[in-house]
């Protein structure tokens, strides 16, 4: 982009010459680290609506209730975050294959822990609890008044119980 364009610099490392990428433009060398911010800012906003949304929907009914699998999720992102970044920014300095594989295994590990917390309990009820059965109705652990119950629901299980 002409904000931070992608450059080749020449750098002596050990003697010889290297070509090492900078970030170009009318933001300089600082253009890359200003963007690196700006995403974890946005990052970070993103999770603090996330949890904002976790604690406001905290009390609906526990069928359609995943604000806790939401904000296990943002805790484990938001911790992963405040850990990696500034060992990164340190290691980076050092040693920039190290702080690569860094970056891949924390990008691994927050998706890979996500989507464990998320559907893990989904596939133990249905691999585990049902068995892999065929289930027809959501067993789910909320007992419904009958007052929630529709007239169709209300008409069949009068159906079934003469």
């Amino acid at each position: 982009t002409i904000i931070s364009t992608p450059t080749a610099k020449m750098q002596e490392s050990n003697g010889d010459d290297h070509y090492i990428c900078t970030t170009g433009g009318f933001t300089g060398e600082p253009g890359g680290l200003i963007f690196f911010f700006i995403l974890v800012a946005y990052g970070a906003f993103v999770l603090l609506v996330g949890a904002i949304i976790s604690y406001l929907v905290r009390n609906v009914p526990s069928q359609f209730n995943e604000s806790r699998l939401m904000t296990i999720s943002i805790y484990n992102i938001g911790f992963l975050s405040v850990v990696i970044i500034p060992v990164y920014l340190v290691v980076i300095e050092f040693d920039p294959f190290v702080a690569w594989i860094l970056r891949a295994l924390a990008i691994l590990y927050a998706f890979t822990a996500t989507m464990i917390l998320q559907f893990l309990p989904k596939l133990f009820g249905i691999f585990i609890t049902d068995k892999g059965r065929n289930v027809r109705k959501f067993k789910s652990g909320a007992k419904l008044s009958t007052s929630t119950l529709s007239n169709t629901e209300r008409a069949s299980s009068e159906l079934t119980s003469d």
